[in-house]
This record gives structure tokens, sequence and C-alpha cells, in this order.
């Protein structure tokens, strides 16, 4: 049972009024001013106003030792998390020499009267290098041969024009070669084919799946942006693609090199099967690629650079404040240096999360990141009546300074896809920047309702990670990109397998699968925080969260005077906020998420769909199972009931709902 709220003085304004009012009748029967107009009644009125501010405060002071029993403890406010986003960078025409986007450059959204730009700032540099293909390979019933290419330009004669078998096969290919890696290149492939000549397919929606080497034999799906050849139908034309993160090399054809691949596959591209591929295949006369941009990871915040924060006096325990804050996370290389008196070089120390453990001659330092504030190695009175330092204390006058830290962060950054269209300094070659997709892990400061919840779980685990409820919360307190964390104990001598469900804002509509799942850095996050506070020999395995995804198809009626767009857009919400593995499973509103295992009943939506105003009865309510990857639903409803397995969450897939008027 939790303990109640203690209100010192529980007494508010009208109680006090009154209070005043009838000790003035016992103690001065002579008083007659008792009409509010009265200027007694107003004398009253102020001092009772006056005494209830009093209270206020007074009724604060638990509050306040609660505070500063938290920082007793070390345990503060978690500052926020800065959203990321893939930034595309477009170049006026196809790279001819080396372009380099250097870090730190700054793109952001339109200002506006009443909001600021939103601004994201390159994690790191990216060159995009002036690439044309080195090889041509046509794969024709599973035999490679090879194409000359002269000058970029692969300009096949013949039988060579034909880049699959004829007729064609499944598998059949075109690879061009490159030199350097392709990972997050835009690439425009160039073609130049005979019209009409690749019979028998969609021009709109061609089997074919373009693809990059990885690692080994891996080919990684590229995406296609824009097909201007019909299949390689429509005579001169070119294909923008959004090539993936990653490339490696592969042997084709006997060389060892980047390649871009164009397969012909069984269905098209939009995942429909295709009936008839190719009955005869396309012609290609001349064939090129060039870099056209790139995509570059991006986060919402600005990057100080050398920032001076003051000379050392000489003694323990100093701190230095920097001029912006929060900060987020240091990236390798921002950290605090320090130059002596005299000296020339400026020396590097380590950052640590507290002074346990360092000696007095250890460079370490503490830094406050939602203060700003830079702490040096404290001196401790030892039990023999010796100070003890912890930590190297600089020599008076000796310079310190930050090489680098970011700060920003919150959900602001949380945009839409192509907010993001302002370029902040110009880069010859760099024609329009855009965001192609949301930008996602921006999370706003800690309140101090959930430091008082995490501080009673800290004290608990001691930061060891031993229960299945440790690792859950430690994962919790690893990022707070994390929404909610599932662990399962280890079967068959397997690892301790931990489910994690990543943040999304705003939470309350419908979620697309890509925000929940925790992405490669919230993963390795996660693995560095928990390592350190596993026990020796317990192996875990982090996974995303099984989604249970969940399609409603309702028709409902309206009464005569209800607005039915107004009606299926409350219900709309009603369910997207139901069904939802953040916020949903509470009819009265939003909560801490769909509990894990819950089955889902229908007579809870039926009180659902009820509970919106303006809803006369029920006609049809189906629960459809859907797959969320696809969108795809179940031929069949799931019944009244729908159980899921323990580590599972309910999700929303697309609802489908139809309000008639009350007079039909």
């Amino acid at each position: 049972m939790s303990l109640p709220d203690v209100q010192l003085d529980d007494r508010q304004f009208q109680g006090l009024v009154d209070e005043m009012r009838r000790r003035i009748v016992q103690s001065c029967p002579e008083w007659t001013e008792h009409n509010v107009s009265d200027p007694g009644v107003t004398l009253i009125e102020l001092f009772a106003s006056m005494t209830e501010m009093l209270t206020y405060r007074l009724n604060r002071v638990p509050e306040k030792v609660h505070v500063a029993l938290l920082d007793l403890l070390g345990i503060g406010l978690e500052p926020p998390a800065a959203a990321g986003a893939d930034i595309l960078f477009r170049l006026s025409a196809a790279a001819e020499s080396d372009l380099v986007i250097p870090r730190a450059t700054e793109a952001g959204t339109v200002r506006t009267e009443s909001e600021q730009a939103v601004i994201f700032q390159t994690a790191e540099e990216f060159t995009i290098r002036a690439l044309r293909p080195e090889r041509y390979v046509v794969e024709r019933s599973g035999k490679l041969k090879e194409i000359g290419v002269a000058d970029g330009w692969a300009k096949p004669a013949g039988a060579d024009r034909l880049p699959f078998a004829s007729p064609p096969e499944a598998g059949d290919a075109l690879y061009l070669g490159f030199e350097a890696p392709l990972s997050r290149l835009l690439v425009e492939v160039e073609v130049e084919a005979s019209q009409a000549r690749g019979v028998g397919v969609d021009p709109t929606d061609p089997p074919l799946r373009w693809e990059v080497s990885g690692k080994g034999d891996e080919w990684i799906p590229a995406t296609v942006l824009e097909d201007g050849t019909g299949g390689f139908n429509f005579g001169s034309g070119t294909v923008s693609l959004e090539l993936p993160s990653e490339s490696g090399l592969t042997a084709v054809a006997g060389h060892r090199m980047h390649w871009l691949r164009c397969r012909l596959a069984e269905v098209g591209r939009e995942g429909r099967s295709v009936d008839a591929s190719y009955s005869h295949p396309p012609e290609i006369a001349a064939i090129t690629a060039a870099p056209v941009g790139a995509l570059v990871r991006a986060s919402h915040s600005s990057r100080v650079i050398d920032e001076l924060l003051g000379e050392s006096d000489g003694t323990p325990s100093q701190s230095f404040r920097l001029r912006h804050h929060p900060v987020l996370v240091p990236e390798v290389g921002e950290t605090l240096e320090v130059r002596e008196p005299g000296g020339e070089d400026w020396v590097p120390w380590e950052m640590r999360d507290s002074f346990v453990g360092s000696g007095p001659g250890d460079l370490h330092f503490v830094l406050d990141r939602g203060a700003g504030e830079v702490q040096l190695g404290p001196a401790i009175r030892q039990p023999d009546g010796r100070w003890g330092q912890h930590g190297v204390v600089p020599p008076k006058g000796a310079q310190l300074r930050f090489t680098a830290y970011r700060h920003g962060g919150g959900r602001r950054g949380n945009v839409a896809p192509g907010a993001v269209t302002v370029l902040k300094s110009a880069i010859p070659g760099v024609a329009s920047v855009t965001n192609p997709r949301p930008a996602l892990g921006g999370v706003d400061p800690e309140g101090l309702d959930s430091a008082r919840r995490r501080a009673a779980m800290e004290i608990r685990t001691r930061y060891r990670a031993v229960t299945a409820e440790d690792f859950e919360f430690l994962a919790g307190e690893s990022s707070r990109r994390v929404a909610r964390a599932k662990c399962l104990a280890p079967a068959d001598g397997g690892p301790v397998r931990l489910h994690l469900l990543a943040k999304a804002d705003p939470p309350d509509r419908q979620l697309a699968l890509a925000e929940l799942i925790p992405d490669e850095e919230l993963l390795e996050e996660v693995t560095a925080y928990l390592d350190e506070r596993r026990l020796i020999g317990t192996n875990l395995e982090l996974v995303p969260v099984p989604l249970r995804g969940v399609s409603v198809v309702v028709d409902v009626q309206a009464e005569p005077l209800a607005d039915p767009e107004r009606i299926e857009r409350d219900i709309s919400y009603a369910l997207y906020a139901y069904l939802n593995p953040l916020i949903g499973g509470s009819a009265a509103g939003p909560s801490g998420g769909w509990a894990f295992g819950r089955m889902l009943n229908q007579g809870e939506l039926f009180g659902l769909v009820y509970a919106v105003p303006g809803v006369r009865f029920v006609r049809v309510l189906r629960i459809y199972e859907t797959d969320l990857a696809t969108g795809e639903q179940a031929a069949k409803a799931a019944g009244s009931n729908l159980p899921i397995e323990p580590h599972e969450l309910i999700a929303s897939g697309t609802h489908t709902i139809r309000v008639s008027k009350g007079d039909e």
C-alpha cells in the first residue's frame, strides 16, 4: 500500500474566510460589517488569500524534503533525448568530383511567426564520391557474361543488349560494379533502351528488384523512388534508387567489387504476384549510374566546440558550468581538457558516472548533463582523520575547456517527413535537403514524479540485474527511448531474452511498426548499459516486443442530430488509443499501455464505441488479426476473444469505420 499524500494544512480560501467570520462573532459581537460589499469583509478576504498562499508554501515542505533525499542518493532528473533523422542531401547534378558534407552541417524546418525552427546537425562527415560503373555483367539462365565499360558507360551491341535470357527466367540479372562503397547514396541509373521490347509486364510495377551487395553472399534491397524506364520499356529514362546503409565487397564474374544489381523477380515491387513476366526480354543499348545525393544521419541538436570553462583555483570539489544545457550524451572525443600554467598541451580527462573508485592521480570528472555542470574530484575525510582525494585537482591557474558537446533534444524534434527543408549553410553542389522519413527518438526531460518512482526501483536493484524485474527496470534506465520492456526466463539453458518496445511520439494515433521496433543504435545503447550490470555468466539477448496486430471493422448508426464525421473521428481516436502498446488498455483514458499477455475481448470494444457521444447502436463490430509489416488482414474474423502470448502486446492495424446517419 502506498503512503498517503500528507497535507500539513488543508484549509483553503473559503474555509479561512468562514473561520474568521465565526471568530469575529465570538470575539467582537459589536462587529456589524457582515455583507460581502462591506470593507471589513474585504479585509477578511484579503488576509484569507494571503494565508492560503502561506499554506501552499508550507505544504511544499515534504516535496522539498523528498527532492533533498533524492539528491543525497545521487538520483537526478534524466535530461532529454534527441530525435534522429536521415537528411537527404540532393545534388544539383550527378557528382563530377568528390563532394564533402561536413560534420555538424545544419538543416532545419521553416521558421514561422509562432515557432522557432527545429535544427538538425549531421553526426559525421560524409563524402559523396564521383562514382561511375567500372564493370557491367549480365546473368542469363545462371550464366554470367561481362560487357565492356568505357568512361562509365556500358554500350552493349547485338545479343549483349538483352540483359535477361530469352525467354526471361526468374533470377536473371544485370550488375553494375563500383570500386567504392555504395552505402547511403541516392543513385540515378540512366538507361537507353528500345521502346516496348520488354513485352508482358506492367510498366508501372515491373518484376524487377534492385539490390546492393552486402557482406558475404548477402544482397540488401534498395528502395526504388522512381522508375522512369517502365521496366526498360520507355526508351531513354532513369531509375532513382535510395541505397541501404551498408554495402560490401562481393565477387561477381571474377571481380570483387561493390555491386548494384537489378534482378528479375516473380512478383512486382508492390508485392503483387506477376501473372506474366517478360515474354520477351527488354533491350538495353546503354546504361550507367551516378550518385545524385546521400542520406546523412543527423540529430536534433546544436554543437559547441572548444568552449573555455575558466581557471582552476587549486581546491577540491570545483565545478564549472557550460553555457548551454541540457547536454546530450557525449560522443567519442567530446571531453574535458586541462592545460597547466605555462604549458602548451591540452590533456584530455575521462568522464565517469561518479568519483567512486577514483584515486588522487586519476584524471576523472563528472558531467551533470541536465544542469550542464562539470564537476571535479572532491576530498573526503577518511575514518583515520586524513583527507582522501578522489580525482586529480588541477593546479591553480590551470585552464579548462570542453572539446565539444551537443545540446538540445526533446520531443519537439520528432518532425514529420519532409519537414526539414532549409540548409543553414550553403554547400556548393547541394540543391536541396529534406527528411524522407519522420524524425524519431526525441524525449522530453524527466519529471519529478517519474524520478520518485524510479528512485524506489534504483534502491531496490542496487544497479545489478538479477531478477526479471531488474532487467526490465534497468532497460528503461539505459535510455529514455525505451518505452517498455519484458524479460523472459531462459529456457533449456538458453539466454535471458529481453523484449524492448521503443517510444513513439505522439502515441495516441496509428503507430507504424518501424516506430515501435528499437533500432540498432538503441539496442547497442541498452546492451552496453546492461552488460556492466548483469551477473557473470548471464547471456542476454535483446529482441523487439512481438506485436499482435488488430484491425477493427465497425458499422454504427448515429443519433438523428449527430455529426457522422465527428463520430467517425472520435471512434477512430478511441480505437487507436485503446488498442495501443504504449498508452492503451484502459477505457478511462491513456494508461501505461496494453498489459503483456492480456487477451482482447470483443465486448470491451462494444463498450468503447457506445461511449462515443452520438452513437445510437452498433450494427457490426468485427476483429481481424493483421500483419503490421504488410498491412494484410486475416480473411476470417477473430471471434469474441483474441488470446495473445505472455510476452506479446496488442497494436492497432488500420481500422475501418462506417457511420450511418440517424434517419437511415
